[in-house]
């Protein structure tokens, strides 16, 4: 993304950025009550065909937490998701007004849309969000090559990867038959397993860059831009042109 001619302005990130983390919080507590009602599925199943419910009063009980926990959790990781690409957007926004004379790799839209695209999803997005940290910063200051984020940066993407496909997994054999139940359960722990940590490495990357931001902006570090000089000033008609005698 070619520099703008344009001074670019700062908008501050850190409201999104905080329900973000507020988001991430609440849907971890919800994984880890979800990982645990699963566990005891393992010892209490669910209401067999043919079985009365009064004779499985805690399977019956349990099947409906799980259920009830599964819709929570659907709705706070949909927020979530949001919430989230709603302060990408803007973070890396402000990478303009911290490098206006300098090259972006992309842009906002694209570090947002590259989530939808199949394939390049793998890849894009965590290139994108690595570039808001790097770029965090103003121009003149930045080291001749781009610092590593930290290690929080890859281990999020990592387990958000494998998150997803351990979800994808889980969700398939849900739906296949000739596939015991207790199976499909540990599947399901082991993609909860991995959301929870997915979620504890996004609330740090998100909090490293938006406290990266917020400081840069804060001590006045963005870049300055000169100021056009004032019009030139002329003397009066008067003075210029001689009085005719």
């Amino acid at each position: 993304m070619n520099p703008s001619p344009y001074p670019a302005n700062y908008t501050s990130a850190h409201v999104r950025a905080r329900i973000v983390k507020i988001l991430l919080t609440v849907g971890a507590g919800v994984a880890v009550l979800s990982l645990i009602a699963e566990a005891l599925s393992l010892v209490f199943p669910p209401v067999a065909d043919g079985q009365e419910i009064s004779d499985n009063m805690m399977g019956a009980a349990v099947s409906i937490f799980i259920v009830l926990l599964a819709l929570l959790d659907f709705f706070i990781y949909l927020a979530t998701v949001v919430l989230f690409l709603m302060w990408l957007y803007r973070a890396y926004n402000n990478l303009r007004a911290f490098n206006q004379w300098s090259r972006l790799d992309s842009s906002a839209g694209w570090a947002v849309g590259s989530f939808f695209i199949p394939f390049v999803n793998l890849v894009a997005p965590y290139r994108a969000v690595k570039e808001v940290w790097q770029k965090s910063w103003p121009a003149d200051e930045a080291l001749l090559s781009a610092p590593s984020p930290p290690a929080s940066f890859p281990l999020w993407w990592l387990f958000w990867l494998l998150s997803n496909f351990a979800n994808n997994i889980s969700f398939r054999l849900t739906f296949t038959e000739n596939v015991e139940g207790s199976v499909a359960t540990i599947v399901s722990m082991i993609a909860g397993a991995l959301s929870i940590l997915a979620a504890v490495f996004a609330y740090l990357v998100v909090d490293s860059i938006d406290k990266r931001q917020e400081e840069t902006s804060g001590k006045g570090q963005l870049p300055k831009f000169p100021t056009p000089p004032p019009p030139p000033s002329y003397p009066p008609l008067s003075d210029v042109v001689a009085p005719t005698s």
